[in-house]
């Protein structure tokens, strides 16, 4: 006899736990058999695809569970949920999705999570990361906000599938937090924030932690966790990750398509040209780039981003009041002169004398009310739109080995 659907669903979601583990972005118990009791198809009805030949997202039902919906849900990726609707103001646009199963994994792994701790979600989504949580911590101990009635209402449905678990959602503006249950052992955001907002770090109790995704620039996002010390944060970067926008309630969620600055450039080639081919394992030239782009930003240049073909990408830098423009391409340089050029040499050399630091290897305070001192050589001061910030490359490096 056929296997049925709900039981070709759970061995999809098992084979889906057990690659999490053999990958590395799974491993402790608790969230082990948190992600194997909690399936991820349980939360997504439907999803959105994009139809490159037609210029359109088409909304794919899933909940029959046919094997092809299946090998959608349990694949290692986002997957859209829900698209702004079309109209004047330009085409339908995704504004929510399901994370990527490992980096949802990973961001949960570094919560240090464990019964007795109370959590507040910024951004409910499906529901899928909530329960998740709540499968560790005590029932009634997690808050989920989103500022969507109608993505609230579906992570609601979802998780009446989990009465257990008693996930308590509020419709509210994530930047106040949820002050009516704080202060809170950890607080989570699930949707990209320029800055940290100073109720969050209000809001968080003594010792607990703090997790966001930072989006810094075009194309720079990653996420930030720390703990708060007299109302300064103090943390790290962890992992490059890309979300939706967090919004307020009358914001559209839509992102912001920057301009692409351009002009009269010349092609030079690249100081790394041919080093990151498919021949040497060691480097990769979407790591190499956002290093690279990280440390412009750090220094004061205006950092752009775009596709290119195959999927490819390059990040560009300027400066902010200027003509001097640099694309930084894995063969080439695209420059606007001497200026340009001279713009991507000294920022080239700059990044070799500091070692060529990652992002994850500097550390962060950040702060609304205190005036932050600088300290290490390799330390900048950024601004960003409610938070003073202090970046400071930590000293030893202990970088990973390689498997």
């Amino acid at each position: 006899m056929a296997p049925s659907a709900a039981s070709r669903a759970d061995q999809a979601n098992q084979q889906m736990v057990d690659r999490l583990i053999a990958e590395g972005a799974l491993w402790s118990p608790r969230l082990i058999a948190a992600f194997r009791a909690t399936p991820r198809h349980c939360f997504l009805n439907r999803i959105f695809q994009y139809q490159r030949k037609h210029e359109r997202w088409r909304e794919v039902l899933t909940r029959d569970l046919r094997p092809e919906d299946l090998r959608t849900i349990y694949t290692d990726r986002a997957l859209i949920t829900r698209v702004s609707p079309a109209g004047r103001h330009g085409p339908a646009m995704p504004i929510s999705s399901s994370s990527q199963p490992s980096l949802m994994a990973q961001m949960l792994e570094d919560l240090k999570l464990g019964p007795g701790l109370r959590v507040l979600e910024v951004g409910a989504g499906t529901g899928y990361n909530a329960a998740l949580l709540a499968h560790v911590v005590d029932p009634g101990a997690v808050h989920s906000l989103d500022v969507d009635r109608s993505v609230l209402a579906e992570a609601w449905d979802h998780l009446r599938a989990f009465p257990e678990r008693d996930v308590a959602l509020h419709h509210a503006d994530g930047r106040h937090g949820y002050p009516e249950a704080a202060p809170f052992d950890r607080i989570v955001m699930t949707a990209a924030t320029p800055d940290l907002e100073p109720t969050w770090l209000e809001q968080l109790a003594d010792r607990g932690l703090l997790q966001a995704p930072l989006a810094l620039a075009p194309g720079l996002a990653y996420v930030v966790r720390g703990t708060v010390t007299r109302g300064v944060f103090h943390g790290r970067l962890t992992r490059a990750a890309y979300f939706m926008p967090l919004r307020a309630e009358h914001e559209t969620g839509v992102p912001d398509v920057e301009p692409q600055p351009g002009g009269d450039l010349r092609t030079l080639p690249a100081p790394w040209s041919g080093w990151f081919d498919r021949r040497r394992p060691r480097t990769n030239w979407v790591g190499f780039s956002q290093s690279l782009a990280f440390y412009a930003w750090l220094r004061g240049l205006a950092v752009h981003y775009r596709s290119l073909d195959h999927d490819q990408s390059a990040y560009g830098v300027s400066e902010p009041a200027g003509d001097a423009l640099c694309w930084l391409g894995a063969q080439e340089w695209h420059v606007t002169g001497e200026a340009g050029r001279d713009l991507g040499w000294s920022l080239w050399r700059a990044f070799l004398d500091a070692g060529g630091p990652w992002p994850t290897e500097f550390r962060v305070r950040a702060s609304a009310g205190c005036d932050l001192q600088q300290g290490r050589p390799e330390s900048y001061v950024r601004h960003g739109p409610r938070c003073q910030q202090v970046w400071e490359l930590s000293e030893p490096r202990d970088r990973p080995a390689w498997l």
